[in-house]
């Protein structure tokens, strides 16, 4: 009965180390065609595709630029005043605990490009037209978007791995009203990585200060 449980134990253990080594590849989809847009991401693992989500996203108000949300409030009906004294030791404190809140941020931080270390890009593809009916100011609004391009794709990879160039165009219509975008890429990661840095990125967070809490306590002992 011991031997089974060992046997048993071992290969539990080989198929954990087997499933922390393991490589999951995620390929996203974008296209964008005026008002039509989709958005399509699928996950594989051993090279079977295992979760795939595809969906239009959210579109804008035909009558004004904004997006329409309906949104249920409760009030509890009732209202409450008390005075508030301010003092310099109530000043130098709260900047203690920003502070306290600022390193919390940055540490965070810090996790999140640990493992963005470990993401391993092999496609980045990312193609638009735009047009806005003016000349000059399409060659303007075409610019933009190649700055922000720029910059996007140099943030991207100064924090991952690029295994091949990313591939960028921008085609301006001087004569016509055009918006179309198209964007692909494709990247993976282990197992492993992404169980390191979730524990880290919970156990980082049960430390995170407790601002109410904290700052209560500090006004009782201060009053």
């Amino acid at each position: 009965m011991m031997t089974w449980l060992l046997i048993i134990l071992g290969i539990l253990v080989v198929l954990f180390i087997i499933l922390l080594v393991t490589k999951i590849k995620i390929e996203m989809t974008y296209k964008h065609n005026i008002d039509d847009d989709l958005l399509k991401v699928d996950v594989y693992l051993w090279w079977m595709r295992v979760y795939a989500f595809e969906a239009p996203l959210i579109k804008l108000n035909d009558d004004s630029p904004a997006i329409i949300v309906e949104e249920e409030e409760n009030l509890a009906g009732s209202k409450s005043k008390k005075d508030k004294k301010i003092t310099i030791q109530t000043i130098i404190h709260d900047i203690h605990l920003a502070e306290r809140w600022i390193r919390h941020i940055v540490g965070l931080n810090r996790i999140v490009r640990r493992f963005l270390r470990h993401i391993h890009f092999y496609k980045f593809d990312w193609y638009s037209e735009v047009g806005v009916g003016d000349a000059a100011f399409t060659g303007s609004v075409a610019g933009v978007v190649w700055s922000l391009k720029g910059s996007i794709v140099g943030l991207v990879g100064n924090h991952v791995k690029m295994h091949k160039m990313p591939n960028l165009s921008v085609t301006p219509h001087f004569q016509a009203v055009v918006s179309h975008t198209y964007f692909s890429c494709m990247f993976t990661f282990r197992i492993g990585h992404a169980i390191f840095v979730g524990l880290l990125i919970v156990r980082h967070w049960k430390r995170r200060p407790k601002w109410t809490q904290d700052h209560q306590a500090w006004r009782n002992r201060n009053m």
